[in-house]
């Protein structure tokens, strides 16, 4: 198994040997992959978005 990131609690996640799920043992977590590069794309363009706001207060 792979570790990921787990989008819910930071910690690690196992990504399945066949790249169809990832769990996370710590929160629960579990989605299918293709679910969790959708939320990690969404996650990443938020903080982006974040951060711009930010630099121009």
């Amino acid at each position: 198994m792979l570790d990921a990131k787990c989008p819910e609690c930071n910690d690690r996640a196992q990504l399945s040997d066949d790249m169809t799920t990832i769990k996370c043992k710590k929160c629960g977590y579990s989605d299918s992959y293709e679910n969790y590069i959708e939320k990690m794309k969404t996650n990443a363009i938020n903080l982006a978005d974040n951060f711009q706001f930010k630099g121009n207060v």
